[in-house]
């Protein structure tokens, strides 16, 4: 019996699950309580992808040695692959009852704080699984994800890199190890770690997109579109390769004017004439003066694939647009007495408006509405709201005629370039006496009334705004010109704006 153990034990080592999992059922018919081997069985079943058969197999473990940290984490694994969360808690709790140190059971309760964003709570369990064991590799791993996501690139490469060196087969950790040298600016580490993945890979679009940012921070301006290109096709049109193609034609447009972006841009069009972000993103570079609004669609899928990382990325452009708006408030309160207002937050997002908004709300009386299901769910999480809307926002005014005292819109009208019809279904949907409070982008390119700008955002002109506004009834009683925040190297400057229905 011994030698089947051994031959069973050497199979498992070599990744043939299958015949390992014959030779430990017939050791098991032997002693059919051994602890030992049923891990081993569970063990077999998870790697041949048989998820149930693995659980009730670590559960024999346990009955047979309620001491058994390893088969209580192993348990806990599977349940946190399985998404059911509760068990995943209760089977690495155990499992660290027994032994505090298991770096299994605690790096899953790591995780489980990961996932809730629960960031310094995931990297407390980090550190302890690496205290116990120092590669720990989802430790490791998750803790650089971590500090990529707070954008602490530094210790982000630290734990990124030391990954890689005591995990080198690690795909995923030297993608993210070249995405933090992308963002370190360290064009060049990056390319040497993603040409070696190319080499093996060269049908990963990802891999072609992360290429193509190490080239475009290269100034290698075509080759970072051949396999911004490339990852498009790769893809087969899929969304996200698509935003990533379109701020590759802008931002190279921006930075290098002789690079024929144009050229790319057309074919681009020709090959993906329905895709909505595709005619909008190609509009505004060979179209822009005929595009009068954009596309709901475009704006949706846009923000619905940039939602978990939105507000860290507008923390990196130094995005005003919240505060100002809260200080405009403040600054009418200390002239005006408000009342509790019922307020909308027309284009809600994340909510990043709702904590200054809910101080003005009457109870219950914060409402969101947002295109964006993605931006959505990080609002709700928020608990700032009363109500939050998955609808057009024209719709949705249209249908709460003297519904609200405040309609807060920040950086809202970026997506609309005719301002008009807009205006009149705020005006429609205020109390009498109510106000819209909003952020618009300055025109400061033409003397058109509204510019679609390379960057697929609309501009509008100071008096075009005014006009607006008047035509429609309303009393100006802010208009104030201010730095919104920084795009690329540049500063957008616009106007937070105050207008109020009699």
């Amino acid at each position: 019996m011994q030698k089947a153990e051994e031959k069973a034990v050497a199979c498992y080592q070599s990744g043939n699950f299958a015949a390992a999992l014959r030779s430990f059922l017939n050791v098991l018919a032997e002693d059919p309580k051994r602890e030992d081997i049923l891990v081993y069985i569970a063990n077999c079943y998870d790697g041949l992808g048989q998820k149930e058969e693995a659980v009730a197999y670590y559960r024999k473990a346990l009955k047979a040695n309620k001491k058994s940290d390893i088969a209580a984490a192993n348990l806990a694994i599977i349940f946190y692959e399985l998404q059911d969360y509760a068990e995943a808690q209760n089977a690495a709790e155990r499992a660290l009852k027994i032994n505090p140190r298991n770096a299994s059971a605690l790096s899953v309760m790591g995780n489980l704080r990961y996932r809730k964003k629960d960031f310094d709570g995931a990297l407390k369990f980090y550190q302890q699984a690496m205290e116990t064991k120092r590669d720990f590799y989802t430790a490791v791993l998750n803790a650089a994800s971590i500090y990529f996501e707070r954008r602490d690139f530094n210790t982000a490469y630290f734990y990124a890199k030391r990954t890689v060196q005591s995990h080198p087969d690690s795909l995923e950790a030297q993608n993210l190890l070249a995405g933090v040298c992308i963002e370190l600016g360290r064009s060049d580490e990056a390319i040497l770690i993603l040409s070696e993945l190319y080499e093996k890979n060269p049908e990963d679009c990802w891999l072609c997109n992360l290429l193509s940012q190490a080239f475009q921070q290269k100034k290698e301006y075509d080759r970072a579109l051949e396999m911004g290109w490339r990852a498009v096709v790769l893809s087969k049109g899929d969304n996200d390769q698509q935003i990533n193609f379109g701020y590759l034609l802008y931002e190279i447009a921006v930075e290098s004017p002789a690079t024929d972006v144009l050229s790319h841009a057309r074919r681009w069009q020709r090959e993906y004439p329905d895709n909505p972000i595709v005619r909008h993103m190609t509009g505004a570079m060979l179209n822009a003066g005929h595009v009068s609004q954009i596309n709901s669609v475009y704006v949706r899928d846009i923000f619905n694939a940039f939602a978990d990382d939105f507000e860290n990325v507008l923390g990196s452009l130094d995005y005003a647009v919240p505060s100002l708006m809260a200080e405009a408030l403040e600054a009418l309160a200390q002239n005006v007495r408000l009342k509790k207002m019922k307020i909308l937050d027309a284009g809600c997002g994340t909510g990043l408006c709702g904590a200054y908004l809910k101080k003005y709300a009457k109870f219950r009386g914060l409402d969101g509405v947002d295109l964006s299901e993605k931006m959505l769910e990080v609002a709700r999480r928020k608990k700032l709201y009363t109500r939050l809307y998955n609808q057009d926002l024209s719709q949705f005014l249209s249908r709460h005629e003297n519904g609200y005292d405040l309609i807060n819109a920040a950086d809202v009208f970026t997506y609309f370039g005719e301002l008009g019809s807009v205006f009149v279904l705020m005006f429609d949907a205020l109390k009498p006496g109510g106000r819209i409070l909003f952020s618009v982008s300055e025109n400061s390119h033409n003397k058109d009334d509204y510019f679609l700008h390379l960057s697929g955002r609309f501009l509008h002109s100071k008096s075009y705004v005014e006009e607006g506004l008047k035509k429609r009834g309303f009393i100006i009683e802010k208009l104030n010109r201010v730095k919104l925040r920084n795009e690329g190297e540049a500063e957008v400057w616009g106007w937070i704006v105050m207008a109020r229905k009699p």
